[in-house]
């Protein structure tokens, strides 16, 4: 390959790139705008949870075992993904944070059958959702896995169609959708499930810990979420909430 034509692919990654931050950033801004006082503050709230909870567990635990090796690392795979959800869902980048959803909602059910099964009769299996969540949430799995695998052709149109003379189709770029709502909806249902858990998780881990206040917070997190429309009160499901909205196109 000559060396003029490595400068011209060099460029056009260049160039895609640049408007691609250019994109992200202005979907961000448009979030920023749409998102109402309540949105902001659970969003915060719910960031704050997880930072804090999350780092209790860089402190030793007395007795490990397999269990919880497996737990500590599901744990801290959700905590990182939670964060980079949050910024994809700002930045206009929708398939793939419903994406990351679908794999958050696997880790949260995948968590919850370590507590009542040994890893040996897990390993090599797709965690269960219908055995663990409510109705709700197998309801959302199946909108996520319909955008991870692209199985409707309206998937699509999660990803912005827009107009350009006579070519209508795909945005290559992020642009802002009303959308992004939705999906931040799904992305805190999802988180607080695996919050509620959290919390009660490491008082098993760390005897010492005392978790009255964020156990307070947890449920002040929920009922403010509730209380947004951001999830909603199921009466007769295990659990008792779904998410309020769906971002299925």
């Amino acid at each position: 390959m000559d060396k003029d034509r490595v400068e011209q692919l060099l460029r056009a990654a260049c160039d895609f790139g640049g408007n691609n931050m250019k994109a992200r950033a202005a979907c961000r801004e448009k979030y920023r705008a749409a998102e109402k006082n309540e949105e902001n503050i659970l969003r915060i709230l719910i960031d704050g949870a997880m930072a804090t909870l999350a780092m209790r567990t860089t402190q030793k635990i007395a007795a490990v075992n397999e269990t919880i090796s497996y737990q500590l690392g599901v744990s801290a795979s959700f905590v990182r993904t939670h964060f980079i959800v949050s910024e994809m869902i700002m930045d206009g980048d929708l398939v793939e944070a419903m994406v990351l959803l679908r794999k958050q909602l696997e880790s949260l059910v995948r968590l919850h059958e370590l507590d009542t099964k040994p890893v040996g009769k897990l390993e090599g299996k797709v965690p269960n959702i219908q055995n663990v969540m409510n109705k709700g949430a197998g309801r959302v799995y199946g909108n996520l896995s319909e955008v991870a695998h692209f199985a409707k052709p309206k998937v699509t149109e999660l990803l912005h169609v827009v107009e350009n003379g006579e070519r209508c189709g795909p945005s290559l770029h992020p642009l802002y959708s009303e959308r992004a709502l939705a999906c931040f909806d799904l992305h805190c249902y999802v988180a607080i499930y695996f919050l509620a858990w959290f919390v009660e998780k490491l008082t098993a881990w760390y005897p010492e810990y005392v978790a009255d206040a964020d156990k307070e917070l947890v449920g002040h997190i929920a009922k403010i979420a509730i209380d947004a429309g951001v999830i909603r009160l199921d009466a007769g499901e295990q659990g008792g909430t779904t998410p309020q909205n769906g971002p299925a196109a």
